[in-house]
């Protein structure tokens, strides 16, 4: 199915699951180490991919913000000081977005620069992937290659065929009970956090934050989509950069977590399939579904 600006087929909706890489552990992490509650934390995202969806029409993902949510798991902070944190950063985008200075002044940076920003984002992944690899090795080499060797298969993606594999494992090896996954609607509350949970998350996490996303959510990803679309010049750093102050702005009063965008989020989505904004949409639809109707049981599926 075709509309314009849109697909919906395998090959996209293969893509819409190229960025659950980043996704998942931050969602559980914060449901588990920070209590948040896992409706709210979907909603947030989904909510989000599916207006960025229907705005850009591309496979433009939107990702948990890394160094607050490292930060914040490492420590334990609380619902409010990440809400917080979250909230703080996207007033700053906001007032950022208003200065057409820091858009042109980061439309310049060299392209090596970029370059070097997504190299070493890609060799940290690729090493953390080993890493988790590393333990059961023999399982993994081959599901790896097979999973490369299914990527420009329009019947069988590549990132499908290793989300069932997946759970077809869990099964087989009893850490993942079919029955107990519970269906039932689960509707977010409403959160507030005060100022000192907005000071306490910018000083220790927040600033840092600005850097690596001026860098690999706003220049790194502008570079990406005006190489992977040309034709999409719409796409400026005052764009994504008041994306960002939006969705933080509004997704904490539902419990959602600090988001941004990412090259590495889009560079996955794309090699997975995406090239719509179908694929957006989807995995918006997916993050709505599951934060609706699976909450209850969503520690375990993930």
């Amino acid at each position: 199915m075709r509309v314009k600006g849109f697909e919906f087929n395998l090959r996209e909706l293969g893509g819409s699951l190229g960025d659950f890489g980043t996704l998942l552990p931050f969602t559980v992490g914060y449901i588990v180490i920070c209590g948040f509650h896992p409706s709210g934390l979907l909603l947030g995202i989904g909510l989000t991919n599916i207006f960025i969806s229907l705005v850009y029409r591309l496979p433009l993902p939107v990702q948990p913000k890394k160094v607050v949510g490292s930060v914040a798991l490492a420590q334990a902070w609380s619902v409010s000081q990440v809400l917080g944190a979250g909230f703080g950063l996207g007033v700053l985008w906001i007032i950022l977005s208003l200065s057409s200075r820091l858009s042109d002044l980061l439309m310049r940076v060299p392209k090596p620069v970029v370059r070097g920003i997504q190299l070493g984002l890609a060799i940290s992944l690729a090493l953390t992937g080993a890493d988790l690899m590393e333990p059961q090795l023999l399982i993994a080499l081959p599901i790896l290659f097979v999973g490369l060797f299914l990527l420009r298969n329009k019947y069988v993606p590549s990132s499908l065929f290793l989300v069932a594999l997946g759970f077809l494992y869990s099964i087989f090896i009893g850490e993942l009970d079919p029955t107990s996954i519970r269906l039932g609607i689960s509707l977010p509350s409403i959160h507030t956090f005060g100022f000192e949970d907005i000071f306490y998350g910018f000083l220790y996490a927040g600033f840092a934050q600005m850097f690596l996303t001026l860098t690999n959510a706003v220049i790194a990803t502008v570079s990406l989509v005006h190489e992977l679309f040309p034709d999409r010049r719409d796409v400026t750093p005052k764009n994504l950069i008041m994306n960002m102050g939006v969705m933080n702005v509004l997704t904490p009063f539902i419990g959602g977590m600090p988001l941004c965008h990412g090259a590495g989020g889009l560079a996955a989505q794309y090699m997975f399939g995406a090239r719509t904004g179908g694929a957006i949409l989807m995995e918006g639809l997916i993050e709505v579904s599951l934060g609706l109707f699976f909450s209850k049981s969503l520690q375990d599926i993930f």
